[in-house]
């Protein structure tokens, strides 16, 4: 996945900046890469420039806090969110080995917080009962965000914070305000009744991106808060649920919910308890990267065809553009490297009909195709339920491809000839000119952070890879409003749970292998998407079961899984009661391992277990 080096004709000086940069970053990034988070000093805050209307009065914290177990064994953990009910309580969970990461308070417009018949400003509330406990989260209305964003000008200014609110303009105002954009937001729609198609969710996911906003909450209690987290997730999102008590908080982190708020810390605790064996709470996403490539030319058609037979929930391409203003894909800029062509046949001073006439053979001449159109690839895909992912190459972060070729436009042009597929694809890029285009022409698409992004100018995008830093980066990524798209290892685990408790879900890295099961990934980018194809996917996907009392005493069921590629198959699987309903009806999780040696687990949703 990494960047290419840059093509030749750019200018001599452009050029030289970014190969130097190019070569340099590709050492810097393994030396940094892997160093602990660090606190930060409060310069952190101040490194973006926007902090001009900052009060000399108002008093600035900027150290972050690390994300506390939930207790579970999951390979993605939710953040627990209390919604706090008085202060003592908060004071109270604080001595607590799993708690929750997160409390939420409701300021009125003087910038007080009442709770259990007490009364204290919000700056004694942050002093005395949040201040390197948890990650403060506030809810906001329209008749308080703007007394709130006073406060952080000219009473406090808290860099580690967030804020949730079902009004999006109020997400907006926060977005756009000068001091108040590193506030990260949470779109709260536990009001809204999760649709049954998926693609209705997407209203609300590209409103919340436009917005600055990487957050969606819903209600726990809905019976469809297993499609909002695949769907919402799906798009490097993240999703929380709001639950009333522990069967809805067990369904919301089964269903892969990566934050569970509730007014009971209790409930919190004891859901997360349940899921004691390692695995998934949702299976991954396989990316299919440059789609199946173990038969095939990689970003052939033929191989995104195979991606999709094979049970690829994504597939992940590489845009260039010609001269003509034609988006093909390739993972070079030269075309050269993966077709007959000739080497320096560069993709930006070359026609699309000329680059069309050689032949992939990166794998295999005797396929005879051509670097595809991204119009032929969405004609492919667009009866099947896979996303695209599209690595902005496009020369590599020059600047002709932005402000000459218009590239990010001629990507919209696509995108709007095909609203069939609204809401199944988002971008990644490690460069600076296209992040900052595709919020400008197409603010709705989430747009993912890869490493250490390069500007076009040949200097780093930002002085550290992603995986540090995280006070910095988190102030990075609001004011571009990127998720992050990285490794996830055992060496950055606590630093990815950090993100991802702030709404920065992580896609990953190019795997070569199915080494991403061990870990705890997203969306695994691999190589071999094909092996995946008959893993277990969902385990009783219809969501009921008929038991019996003897099969409940052993622990043990035969239960209808379905593969990655669609398949239905029979699997023995463990039974984890929740709640009993009645004597014939319990609330269950099954748990199925694929063998006594493999890393991967996964967990079904909230089901109903009949007991004969």
């Amino acid at each position: 996945r990494r960047a290419n080096a840059p093509s030749p004709y750019l200018s001599a000086a452009k050029a030289r900046n970014l190969s130097s940069s190019w070569a340099r970053n590709e050492e810097d990034a393994m030396k940094v890469f892997f160093k602990a988070v660090a606190t930060l000093a409060a310069a952190i805050v101040l490194a973006a420039g926007n902090l001009r209307t900052l009060s000399a009065s108002a008093a600035a914290y900027t150290q972050t806090v690390d994300v506390v177990s939930s207790g579970s064994a999951l390979n993605v953990e939710p953040t627990l969110i209390l919604e706090a009910d008085s202060f003592g309580k908060m004071q109270e969970i604080e001595q607590a080995a799993v708690r929750p990461a997160s409390v939420i308070v409701t300021p009125d417009a003087d910038m007080n917080v009442s709770l259990g018949g007490e009364s204290k400003t919000l700056a004694e509330t942050f002093d005395g009962y949040m201040k390197g406990r948890f990650i403060p989260v506030v809810r906001l209305t329209a008749e308080t965000v703007d007394k709130f964003a006073a406060w952080m000008k000219n009473t406090y200014t808290v860099s580690d914070i967030m804020a949730v609110s079902s009004e999006i303009e109020v997400i907006e105002k926060l977005y756009a305000d000068e001091v108040c954009y590193i506030v990260n937001t949470v779109y709260d729609l536990t009001s809204v009744s999760i649709p049954e198609n998926r693609y209705e969710l997407w209203q609300y996911v590209g409103e919340a991106n436009a917005a600055g906003c990487n957050i969606l909450m819903f209600d726990g209690a809905d019976g469809r808060i297993s499609l909002a987290a695949e769907y919402v997730s799906s798009l490097t999102k993240v999703c929380w649920a709001y639950a009333d008590d522990k069967t809805e908080a067990v369904a919301a982190m089964a269903a892969g919910c990566y934050g569970v708020a509730a007014q009971s810390a209790d409930a919190l605790t004891q859901a997360a308890a349940i899921f004691a064996k390692d695995g998934f709470a949702r299976a991954q996403y396989l990316a299919a990267h440059r789609g199946v490539t173990a038969y095939a030319n990689e970003n052939s058609l033929t191989a995104l065809a195979a991606a999709a037979n094979e049970g690829a929930t994504h597939v992940e391409i590489d845009l260039q553009i010609t001269s003509d203003g034609q988006l093909l894909i390739c993972h070079e800029s030269d075309a050269g490297a993966r077709s007959t062509a000739p080497g320096g046949t560069w993709f930006a001073v070359n026609s699309s009909a000329k680059l069309r006439g050689y032949t992939l053979d990166d794998y295999s001449e005797r396929y005879g195709e051509t670097f595809p159109l991204l119009s032929e690839v969405v004609k492919l895909m667009k009866n099947t339920d896979v996303i695209l992912i599209l690595e902005l190459k496009l020369d590599n972060g020059s600047a002709a491809a932005v402000s000459g070729l218009k590239a990010i436009e001629k990507l919209k042009a696509v995108m709007d000839e095909y609203p069939e597929m609204a809401g199944r694809w988002f971008a990644i890029t490690f460069f600076a000119p296209y992040a900052e285009e595709m919020r400008r022409v197409c603010p709705e698409i989430p747009v993912g952070f890869l490493g250490y992004a390069k500007a076009d100018n040949g200097t780093a995008w930002s002085s550290q890879p992603a995986m540090t830093a995280i006070g910095k980066k988190i102030a990075f990524l609001r004011k571009y409003n990127m998720t992050l798209d990285e490794e996830l290892s055992a060496a950055t685990y606590t630093t990815a749970r950090n993100y991802l408790a702030r709404g920065y879900t992580q896609n990953t890295w190019t795997f070569k292998d199915m080494s991403h099961f061990s870990g705890g990934a997203n969306i695994a980018t691999t190589d071999k998407a094909e092996e995946g194809a008959m893993l277990v996917r969902q385990v009783c996907p219809s969501g009921e079961l008929k038991a019996t009392s003897a099969q409940l005493a052993s622990g043990k069921i035969q239960a209808q899984c379905k593969t990655y590629n669609g398949w239905n198959v029979e699997k023995e699987c463990e039974i984890i009661p929740v709640a009993e309903v009645s004597p014939t009806e319990i609330k269950a999780v099954l748990y199925y391992r694929q063998d006594a040696s493999s890393p991967y687990g996964i967990y079904s949703n909230l089901i109903t277990l009949n007991i004969a």
